[in-house]
């Protein structure tokens, strides 16, 4: 249930803000004339409702949601002893804590093999293009041929 909270939280947030602020084509106008109180009435005017702003509310209601899970979570997990006090749940930094050893796995090309790989997919490019070139082109004159043209 933390886990669970603590993604809801953080998306549903990232996601309403998106959505509040991508309706904002004409905010510095309307925050010019009433500041940011009037920007939310306008955004919320029922004579202008888009399905941004739907979707904004509906996200908006699971961030919230995503928030009381956190906190039920928090709480049993205090009873239970299961978790210390940390913000993020033990789930959420196992996975960040993974994905940082798998990154160090990487191992990067040098400029010579970037170079060489490079010119290989410029080739095949150029091949697959002249391939559709002719193609196209017989293709064409087949057609032009049945249609007697």
């Amino acid at each position: 249930m933390l886990t669970w909270g603590f993604l809801l939280l953080v998306g549903g947030l990232i996601a309403s803000l998106g959505f509040f602020f991508s309706e904002m084509s004409d905010v510095f106008a309307v925050i010019g004339n009433g500041g940011f109180g009037h920007y939310v009435e306008v955004f919320f005017d029922p004579e202008k409702l888009t399905t941004q702003k739907v979707i904004f509310v509906i996200v908006s209601v699971l961030a919230i949601v995503g928030l009381v899970l956190y906190i039920i979570g928090r709480i049993q997990n205090k009873k239970n002893g299961a978790e210390k006090n940390t913000i993020v749940p033990s789930k959420v930094s196992k996975y960040l804590r993974d994905t940082k050893g798998e990154f160090k796995k990487i191992v990067w090309p040098n400029f010579p093999t970037v170079v060489k790989n490079t010119g290989v997919v410029l080739a095949m490019c150029a091949v697959t293009a002249l391939i559709i070139c002719l193609a196209d082109a017989g293709l064409s004159e087949i057609i032009a041929l049945l249609l007697g043209e």
